[in-house]
């Protein structure tokens, strides 16, 4: 096997000749192959790999012999280029071999998809650990431009739907010149020999920009599926011809100078590759539209800007299904044609329209899907005896799916963007799902990466747009690492990011005002705190979704709040590293910020108004549930006064569509009303902290079921993923949404991770590090339980039955399992450690 360090340095890309990206488009495509003659070795090593790496810039997928191998590279970011190793052994056959791939370039220049990083120099690699393999790229490859293909610009977006985040959606005009490209025998004699690609210059110390890494985390695996079903159809096909395509592979034919239209479904929303194979139709028009439900129909197609949408029941199919849109256009008639957009779609329906030209019918063979996403080994699985919890679980876990790909991420529909907040929320539900924790440490490590000038991390990353910075984000990343070291205990990875968990709580030190209170940031930043229906300022995006308390004061709570918070976290972190020091200092800034709080935004009322409550400026009478839930997770307010301020903080603004079944994006929203009782809710994502708050308080059992109704009411509506949150009609799929995964693990079953802290620990037989697991289920909030959960110490069962008149909960080590377990009840600790097959019933 050749060393990884030394190929990588003179890693051989290469690209097409003459080429210019000063063109105005997003994104090209680009053809690769390479011809060679293989002769199978002799017996004894007829099962020897052939490895290959590759890679490129942007994007590929890799063919031998036509069949594919390989899609990639893994998204990355500048200072860290990955490539992905292959075995092509299987695919090899005796005499004339191709190797292909297939590349989709992103502009460095002009604005592409948002999530995947291009240097300024495109390129194409392929390297071989074997001698007789000879695919190494070279001038020896033939290439082109695939220009039949176009990626659909900005100018022809459907702003109705937002920003185009992504720009992978394609026009194509069928090319019947390409047909068997990626096979033996094509000739490729009009395609041009590659050129050498480097940005080197003899004698001058440069070094390339694609600073190769393997690919830290699995492929992604392509899982054949179908539709389900047809929700609706048009036109001279019957809906059950179209059924029959669907699940018997039953042709359907389009005749000649005929438009049809077929809604196909997926019984939940899912993120796949979308196939079409189809003969004949010279001159026919195909249009595929992906869309997440049907919505209330605006009288429009499309919009120059965003508009007002509505959508209540994702089963109804009485509305309108809007999404974007892939184009394909039949030049030849030839015997047979496959349509398959280059990157992943995310749908629950698919609208296809063809149209068909006056001379020629169309015959629809095959309509395949494949879908993809991070294959977790998930090894929690559990069953309640109440079917609500166990449908809020398989939601989530489907929510999870669809977010994970090659990053976390924020909506699988529309953006596919890594963000901070959202990612550190999945993180930890992963965590109580597998321990696989490597798509995790690559998101620690890209955040790690992104750090700017002032000490903040790039809000969403990676980025090959430089988006607007959201501050406040920042300070997920101290969770996210604080998560990590409480279920891995790993000293290496606190350590390696404390340097840039120091630079952010420095960053919002040097924001604090006179009053000791986190101020104003810079106006280039979008000082996001949650998605807040009284938050809004009509046309001003960039205004909204933070207290208006921000505007008026230069301070909102919440923000000192989120500082403090962070702050403890970190002092935690510090400790496990044994930076005691640094510990108190950040120990004594969180007092420091409580006092200021309680100084300037603590409003006293009278007892019959119910106590206290927290202002979300100082001098000012707005108030939401984000400050009240921060000053009871700070501990700016404790004890009794904590108890009475989340039950009030629960009590006063009832969500005012808690009863409504619409959701909808409001065009004319204003600043919250100051002289109002209410207040602002909680977003789906901010509803975790919420119900930590509940926990921290010893209110969880009291308020459990009432904080699910948000998760009820999606239910109701028949989503399948859970929602972004109750203010846009956007996003049906929205990672940071999936909180019942948290609330079933720990807060029903009790099952939690719990970092040894190596100071606290010391003293006894030397300083401990590591995690062991405490159990304290509360059978209260469901009658029957039973559930396997993956823990850092291994598999733990948990199971009780109180409607079989058995009041006793069984806590059960699985299969290898050792480790420190510590079961409580009601605060109580029964139990100590536990080994493979031992039981404890308490």
């Amino acid at each position: 096997m050749t060393d990884t360090n030394n190929w990588t340095l003179s890693a051989p890309w290469v690209w097409v000749p003459h080429y210019l990206e000063e063109d105005n488009q997003p994104g090209r495509y680009f053809l690769f192959r390479k011809a060679f003659p293989w002769t199978p070795p002799s017996s004894t090593a007829e099962h020897q790999e052939c490895l290959v790496h590759v890679s490129a810039d942007s994007r590929y997928r890799l063919f031998v012999n036509g069949q594919s191998v390989s899609f990639g590279p893994c998204k990355s970011y500048p200072g860290k280029w990955y490539y992905e190793t292959v075995d092509i052994r299987p695919y090899l056959v005796e005499g004339e071999n191709v190797v292909s791939a297939r590349v989709l370039r992103y502009s460095s220049i002009k604005a592409g998809s948002s999530s995947i990083v291009s240097s300024p120099l495109p390129g194409f690699m392929v390297y071989s650990t074997v001698e007789n393999i000879p695919v190494f790229t070279d001038v020896t490859w033939r290439c082109q431009e695939q220009q039949s293909v176009r990626i659909v610009p900005h100018a022809e977006w459907n702003f109705l739907l937002g920003p185009p985040f992504m720009a992978n959606n394609e026009r194509v005009e069928e090319d019947p010149g390409l047909r068997g490209w990626q096979e033996g025998g094509y000739d490729d004699s009009a395609w041009d020999s590659a050129v050498v690609q480097t940005n080197s210059v003899k004698m001058m110390p440069i070094v390339s920009y694609w600073q190769l890494s393997p690919r830290p985390i699995p492929p992604l695996p392509e899982t054949p599926c179908r539709f389900d079903s047809v929700a609706k159809s048009d036109g001279v096909i019957a809906a059950d011809e179209w059924q029959s395509l669907l699940s018997d592979d039953q042709p359907v034919v389009i005749p000649a100078g005929e438009t049809v239209q077929v809604d196909l479904s997926v019984d939940s929303l899912l993120t796949a590759f979308i196939s079409l194979a189809f003969s004949g139709g010279a001159g026919a028009h195909i249009t595929l539209l992906y869309a997440e439900c049907y919505e209330k129909d605006l009288g429009v197609e499309t919009a120059p800007f965003p508009m007002p949408r509505a959508k209540s029941n994702r089963a109804d199919t009485s509305g309108r299904l809007y999404g974007p849109r892939d184009y394909y256009t039949v030049t030849s008639g030839q015997d047979s044609h496959l349509f398959e957009p280059f990157w992943f779609r995310c749908f629950r329906y698919v609208q296809l329209a063809i149209t068909t030209g006056p001379n020629h019918p169309l015959t629809l063979t095959h309509i395949s899907l494949r879908e993809t996403s991070y294959p977790l080994d998930t090894q929690t699985t559990l069953h309640t005896g109440d079917p609500e919890l166990t449908r809020m679980w398989e939601i989530s876990l489907r929510t999870l799916r669809n977010c994970r790909h090659e990053t976390f991420e924020d909506c699988p529909f529309y953006e596919q963007n890594q963000f901070a907040s959202d990612s550190r929320l999945q993180m930890l539900f992963g965590y109580q799902l597998s321990r696989d924790d490597r798509l995790a440490r690559k998101t620690l490590e890209e955040f790690h990466a992104s750090r700017t000038a002032n000490g903040l991390i790039v809000a969403q990353y990676p980025t090959g747009l430089p988006l607007t910075q959201i501050p406040q984000f920042s300070l997920y990343f101290v969770f996210m690492v604080h998560d990590h070291m409480r279920y891995f205990a790993d000293g290496s990875v606190v350590r390696r990011y404390l340097g840039t968990i120091d630079g952010i709580l420095e960053y919002f030190a040097q924001h604090l005002t006179g009053t000791g209170l986190v101020g104003r940031f810079e106006p280039t930043t979008w000082p996001f705190v949650d998605w807040v229906q009284e938050w809004f300022v009509p046309g001003q995006i960039f205004a909204s979704c933070m207290p208006p308390a921000y505007h008026t004061t230069g301070a909102a709570t919440i923000n000192s709040l989120l500082y403090a918070l962070a702050l403890t976290h970190a002092a935690e972190l510090c400790e496990f590293a044994r930076r005691g020091d640094t510990a108190a200092e950040y120990r004594a800034r969180t007092a420091g910020l409580r006092d200021a709080v309680n100084r300037h935004c603590r409003r006293a009322t009278t007892p019959e108004e119910g106590g206290v409550l927290y202002t979300d400026g100082p001098g000012v009478d707005q108030f939401s549930q984000h400050t009240q839930i921060f000053a009871i997770l700070t501990e700016t307010v404790t004890g009794q006064a904590a108890q009475d301020l989340l039950r009030r903080c629960l009590a006063l603004a009832p969500n005012p569509s808690a009863t409504d079944t619409t959701t909808t994006t409001s065009s004319s929203s204003s600043l919250a009303d100051t002289t109002s009782p209410r207040l602002a809710q909680a977003s789906y994502a901010m509803k975790f902290y919420l119900f930590r708050a509940a926990e921290k308080t010893g209110l969880y059992a009291e308020v459990f079921h009432t904080l699910l109704q948000p998760w009820r009411q999606m239910m109701a509506l028949n989503l399948t993923t859970w929602a972004e949150d109750e203010v846009n009609a956007r996003s049906d799929c929205h990672g940071w949404s999936a909180c019942p995964v948290n609330e079933i693990v720990e807060g029903v079953f009790g099952v939690r991770a719990v970092v040894v802290n190596s100071l606290s620990a010391a003293g006894e037989g030397g300083v401990r590090e590591g995690v062991s697991v405490r159990i304290e289920p509360d059978p209260s909030l469901v009658g029957r339980a039973d559930g396997v959960f993956c823990t850092p110490a291994g598999r733990i069962g948990v199971r009780w039955d109180r409607e079989a008149g058995d009041g006793k909960v069984e806590v059960r080590a699985v299969g290898d399992f050792r480790g420190d377990v510590e079961v409580f009840v009601r605060g109580r600790r029964v139990g100590g450690e536990l080994r493979g097959g031992q039981v404890v019933k308490i």
